[in-house]
């Protein structure tokens, strides 16, 4: 584990890349080769990892996030048909499975993925041209999601134009190319919650700074493979959308084994 505070840094917004910089060093130093390094959207460690001639890829959770809201800004009085279809969150899914689907197959590249995800606006639009002619396994590929081949906005109209000029925007070849492995790291964004708990990032412990990463590390790797216990549906609260049912997971208790265990360690 590599660990950087503030006063090190000099600045919050410098611990991930020199984080970055000091991991490479320890890796390497230690004889392995890191092929590829997953990150969100962050240019200076892009930079860092072209450097180190080393694969970068970002997490493709939060790029389809940021598609929504995104595409969300332009809809309200200019372009009703975005709200009233949902299309914000219709292109959520669209190119969450478009990714995952390309890196299944094996043979993503930036330009077929960047085409199938622009085809989502001719299919919503109801031309269904672009459709006709891709493989099986790259058709509509989340037609059975979206009911079907139904129209969402006139085919040529301002809507179609405006969803048509937002993607060419938002996905592009160049941007693609860090999302042909549909890589996630939610991993590592559950232990950064976790690591809230124990430090948070309101106050400043500088002396156990060190124990309370490691309380962390424990609680973490006790409880990162929770199983789902039941689950349930409820409506969504945004009153933006057309609200729609959503699936929440009920997981196990979580445990605290590892808290007994230190103690023994200590006390004995």
């Amino acid at each position: 584990m590599v660990t950087l505070t503030r006063s090190e840094t000099g600045s919050s917004w410098k611990i991930e890349t020199q984080a970055l910089e000091l991991a490479l060093k320890i890796l390497q130093d230690k004889g392995l080769t890191i092929g590829e390094v997953i990150h969100d959207d962050n240019a200076q460690v892009d930079a860092i990892l072209k450097a180190h001639n080393i694969v970068s890829q970002k997490d493709l959770w939060h790029k389809k996030a940021g598609a929504s809201p995104d595409i969300q800004r332009q809809r309200p009085l200019k372009y009703p048909e975005l709200a009233a279809h949902d299309i914000a969150y219709k292109l959520k899914s669209w190119l969450y499975t478009c990714a995952k689907n390309a890196a299944m197959r094996g043979d993503a590249t930036p330009g077929l993925l960047t085409m199938d995800i622009h085809n989502a606006a001719d299919h919503w639009g109801g031309d269904h041209t672009t459709c006709s002619h891709l493989p099986g396994v790259r058709k509509c590929v989340v037609e059975k999601w979206m009911g079907g081949k139904e129209a969402k906005y006139p085919e040529g109209g301002e809507t179609h134009t405006a969803v048509k000029e937002f993607l060419k925007k938002y996905i592009t070849e160049t941007k693609m190319k860090c999302y042909i492995r549909a890589r996630e790291n939610f991993i590592s964004e559950t232990f950064h919650s976790v690591i809230n708990k124990f430090a948070t990032k309101r106050i400043h412990f500088d002396a156990s700074h060190t124990a309370r990463l490691a309380c962390a590390a424990m609680d973490w790797n006790e409880n990162i493979r929770q199983d789902v216990r039941a689950t349930y549906q409820r409506a969504s609260n945004d009153t933006a959308v057309r609200r729609r049912a959503k699936t929440n997971r009920v997981l196990v208790e979580q445990t605290s084994h590892w808290k007994k265990a230190l103690a023994n360690t200590v006390l004995s």
